[in-house]
């Protein structure tokens, strides 16, 4: 296929720009899909509920499938217990006080034994003045370690937390949601099934937003003068069961947000288009593989 990038196109001045396109309608216009996922599993596990049917509407973050999550959630049950007992720890300074109190005594013991020397010189051998010291030293030590190990028991606290919330995200990605406003076209997975990470449980196409997509000829309208243009589409059927007003008439509305930096063989570019769908008899009018009509401009 031979094509011809847009972007060789020598820009026009100012004075060269020609006029606005008058309105025109581009016709046999393709109505296409702005978005088509299909929905998979994040975690492996057993599907133990679909919670939808093929057609149904569904909004976005809406549960659609369940994962077996026992044993996340006795994880879950697990963590909360450990975050139970750390914070238990990280509010019991009791080892810090009693290492405070033994330094306490430690010095005391020091200070009369020192006191004694200075009375009576030599009444306290050199070796227990020594011993005494290392002993307060020691006390005064213990009162770090002690506070270090409650810092720890704080911390421990954090990491708790952290596993909990890890727990909770968990559990939360067993639950398969979708993550727009859309109608299930296929479900590709059934209750029962084990399901590995990215295995498609459903297939989701949104509809109240499509696409129409039409070929501009080149010769007749310059892309720079196409985009942003505003669309009308006009689409309409007969309801024979509304015998009173069986020809029903609906405009769709939208802009140009698209326009191919290629030209075609036969000198055509591609442009689209996007509008809102509308609804009649609670089923979407326009639907993706229709044929329409696109007048664009004012």
């Amino acid at each position: 296929m031979i094509v011809v990038a847009l972007g060789s196109l020598i820009p026009l001045t100012k004075a060269q720009q020609p006029k606005p396109v008058p309105q025109f309608v581009l016709a046999d216009c393709n109505v296409a899909l702005v978005e088509e996922v299909e929905v998979a599993a994040q975690f492996p596990g057993v599907l133990v509920a679909l919670n939808f049917k093929e057609g149904d509407s569904v909004e976005k973050d809406q549960v659609l499938a369940q994962i077996d999550d026992s044993d996340a959630v006795i994880k879950r049950r697990e963590l909360m217990l450990q975050l139970a007992v750390a914070e238990k720890e990280a509010s019991n300074d009791i080892n810090v006080l009693a290492a405070e109190a033994s330094a306490e005594v430690a010095q005391a013991e020091l200070k009369e034994s020192k006191a004694v020397n200075t009375e009576s010189p030599g009444a306290v051998p050199p070796t227990k003045i020594r011993r005494e010291e290392l002993t307060f030293h020691r006390a005064e030590l213990q009162i770090d370690v002690a506070k270090l190990e409650l810092d720890v028991a704080k911390l421990n606290v954090d990491v708790r937390k952290a596993q909990l919330e890890n727990a909770d995200l968990t559990i939360d990605r067993l639950k398969v949601k979708t993550p727009l406003n859309a109608v299930v076209e296929r479900k590709l997975k059934e209750v029962g099934e084990y399901v590995q990470v990215g295995d498609p449980i459903a297939q989701l196409v949104r509809m109240d937003k499509l696409r129409i997509e039409g070929f501009v000829h080149l010769k007749q309208y310059l892309p720079q003068l196409i985009h942003g243009q505003p669309v009308t589409v006009n689409y309409s059927f007969v309801d024979p069961t509304d015998e009173a007003d069986p020809n029903k008439r609906f405009s769709f509305t939208g802009t140009v947000s698209f326009v191919s930096t290629k030209v075609q063989a036969g000198g055509e570019y591609k442009i689209w288009a996007e509008v809102t769908n509308q609804k009649y008899k609670d089923q979407w009018i326009l639907r993706p593989g229709v044929s329409v009509d696109m007048s664009i401009g004012e």
